[in-house]
């Protein structure tokens, strides 16, 4: 999810800011934001969010962390503005 969310962030924000054309990349933002939406649970918490560590885990996908959240606001953030 962190990773999905910084992706979509950046691409939002480069059409904000000129870079990237919105003809050809809102589709895309609205996908990746229509899918990251999925994994928002009943409860609030934002899921499917790997875990940082210094070896690999098994992943857990009902996890919740602050950056992968943090991340999905920031994508959040430059959505709406693009509207």
């Amino acid at each position: 999810m962190s990773g999905s969310a910084f992706i979509t962030y950046a691409l939002a924000a480069g059409v904000n800011q000129g870079l990237l054309s919105k003809r050809v990349y809102k589709p895309v933002i609205a996908r990746a934001w229509a899918g990251m939406l999925h994994h928002v649970y009943a409860d609030g918490r934002l899921g499917c969010i790997q875990q940082t560590g210094s070896e690999p885990r098994p992943f857990i996908a009902s996890a919740s962390y602050t950056y992968g959240v943090g991340a999905f606001l920031l994508a959040g953030s430059e959505i709406r503005a693009m509207h």
